[in-house]
């Protein structure tokens, strides 16, 4: 990946490997959104276990939660800022993700990217645009790259699984500038959704599933239609051996 802009382009190969072109990103931003839900309890160590997998090419949590584990992850893995986090479970509306950082605090903490919930669709969609084309903007001065991370909503966007709304979603997330997509891995179409998209698609993972052997073949079929990696929370730190699940996704993302 290059941009015209090269401060994007070194922080983006911290996230993403040189070999494959594709990452595999932990997220541990939950806490902002769901409390303390189990896995992530004590933050620390579930960071600790995670880095110390070596498998994880980054992570993604809020700027205060990077504040106190910067001496476990420091020359480890990437680090992928969440500035955004109002939308509560226990709020009114959780589409009403404001900004709770500037991209320029993420990178005085030594983030390598930023990312932004961007909800498309609802009553909201309006505030969510602008919200990442500004960030947008701040990010291309200062040379960070933004992970968007796109759900389709109703009324407007009914069907948030399917790849059109999917691709919709995406597409108009990078005209508002941003770098790096995450989103649903829709199954069928999902080659379109790759195609209309002009920048790398990661998919996440939402709740925990029961069977792992579905997460791994969902991965798989999301890699050979195109995604460039993966951006999973629960499905990892909720895992009974996040390891060894961990080392399984590798081997599929990095070496198909």
């Amino acid at each position: 990946m290059l941009f015209s802009q090269p401060g994007k382009t070194l922080r983006f190969w911290r996230i993403f490997r040189r070999n494959s072109g594709r990452t595999i990103i932990v997220a541990l931003d939950h806490g902002r959104r769901h409390g303390p839900i189990p896995g992530i309890e004590d933050f620390r160590a579930t960071v600790s276990k995670i880095v110390d997998c070596g498998s994880a090419d980054a992570l993604m949590m809020t700027p205060a939660m990077l504040e106190r584990v910067a001496d476990l992850v420091a020359g480890r893995v990437g680090i992928v800022a969440r500035i955004d986090g109002t939308g509560s479970k226990k709020g009114p509306d959780e589409t009403d993700d404001r900004l709770i950082s500037s991209v320029e605090r993420a990178l005085s903490l030594g983030a390598d990217a930023v990312s932004v919930m961007v909800y498309i669709g609802g009553d909201t969609t309006a505030d969510n645009l602008e919200k990442l084309s500004r960030v947008a903007e701040e990010a291309y001065y200062l040379g960070v790259p933004v992970l968007a991370e796109v759900i389709p909503t109703p009324p407007g966007l009914p069907d948030k699984y399917s790849w059109t709304a999917v691709a919709y979603a995406s597409r108009v997330a990078v005209e508002m500038g941003a770098d790096i997509i995450k989103t649903f891995y829709t199954g069928e179409g999902f080659e379109k959704v790759v195609k209309s998209v002009p920048a790398p698609i990661v998919i996440l993972g939402g709740p925990k599933r029961e069977k792992v052997s579905e997460v791994l073949d969902d991965v798989k079929k999301a890699v050979e239609a195109g995604a460039k990696g993966i951006a999973f929370g629960r499905n990892i730190f909720q895992h009974e051996e996040p390891c060894q699940l961990l080392k399984s996704l590798e081997e599929i993302v990095h070496k198909k």
